[in-house]
């Protein structure tokens, strides 16, 4: 029989209590392989225990061990149950979560999303901040871990970071675990920034065509001022609903801000003068009368006289001249 033979046929014979005392006590002087021997192989050797009766069982010894060991393997079970529920709940997060030292050390990465890591996570473990990334970004997140360790509470943070073959955008959460740990919570929103920016450049190329549009509208119905009295617009192209709204608008503002007593609408350059927009200049006509200025139409053609007559509107207090130059001397007449 060996040494180790002797030894552990000698250790089964000593009193369950003594032995799960610890090497203190009873079990003191065995070696670590007879005492790993012996607890791995306590269920199987129950049966010897009951069946050798009493010569073991001082005081009751067997029962209390069996109800340690029990107590023990629940203890097992529901670290293994947790264990399986926090490796799931690892698996289903999208979130990189790593724990890192004051000193930007990476202690623990768990395995989330290894895709969006800066390197594998072999490369990072047990090295600093600055030894894997540029010093610039090293800098701004040990910053921040200093500051949540300082605080003692949470700081968020976002940044860019290479991810595989793209730039990704993070939102990081870093919370202290203890005095010198923190735990690092990095969550990719690239997609959220995108949609951001491509908003944002969505309203500046609206609000470049409104300023265009604005900027085309005071072209296309120009109020220019013959003297401190008298302005003319000419209104050339097509005149449309929403440009007859622009004349209207320029028209009664030039005129309250201008004080003007006397507006020459020339509409020599208008393409096509139908009922509907011989009607839009009509009541542009009543609008500049009604806050006090006279209004002079020069360049009358023919088909637009026909449409004035076919509306059969009141042109009372309107003057018409052939041209723009005889609507001027008629205005500058009228204000001596």
């Amino acid at each position: 029989m060996s040494d180790e033979e002797a030894e552990s046929a000698e250790f089964v014979q000593k009193p369950a209590k003594s032995i799960v005392r610890g090497p203190h006590d009873g079990a003191r002087g065995y070696s670590p392989t007879v005492l790993i021997m012996w607890v791995w192989t306590a269920r199987a050797r129950w049966g010897m225990y009951e069946t050798m009766g009493a010569q073991f069982d001082q005081g009751g010894e067997v029962a209390e061990l069996r109800a340690r060991l029990e107590a023990v393997e629940k203890e097992l079970a529901s670290a293994r149950e947790a264990e399986a529920e926090l490796r799931a709940m690892f698996t289903a997060m999208t979130d990189i979560v790593i724990v890192m030292s004051g000193e930007g050390r990476y202690l623990k990465i768990a395995p989330t999303v290894p895709d969006l890591l800066y390197k594998p996570s072999d490369n990072l473990l047990g090295k600093t901040l600055h030894e894997v990334m540029p010093k610039p970004m090293a800098d701004f997140l040990l910053s921040n871990v200093r500051a949540a360790l300082a605080r003692k509470g949470l700081v968020t943070v976002e940044y860019t970071l290479p991810a595989g073959d793209r730039e990704a955008f993070f939102s990081t959460n870093i919370t202290p675990m203890s005095d010198d740990v923190v735990v690092v919570v990095a969550r990719d929103i690239s997609d959220r920034k995108r949609g951001e920016q491509a908003s944002v450049e969505a309203a500046r190329r609206q609000a470049v065509i409104e300023a265009q549009a604005a900027a085309l509208a005071e072209l296309s119905t120009p109020l220019i001022p013959i003297t401190d009295e008298i302005m003319v617009m000419p209104l050339i192209g097509m005149l449309d609903s929403q440009r007859m709204q622009q004349v209207m608008d320029v028209l009664l503002r030039g005129v309250t801000e201008k004080s003007t007593r006397t507006v020459i609408l020339d509409i020599t350059g208008i393409a096509v003068v139908d009922t509907q927009v011989a009607d839009a200049l009509v009541r542009a006509a009543r609008a500049v009368q009604l806050v006090g200025a006279r209004v002079v139409f020069t360049g009358i053609r023919r088909d637009v006289a026909q449409a004035l007559v076919g509306l059969q509107a009141d042109m009372g207090g309107v003057v018409t001249r052939a041209t723009v130059q005889s609507g001027i001397a008629f205005a500058m007449s009228a204000s001596r």
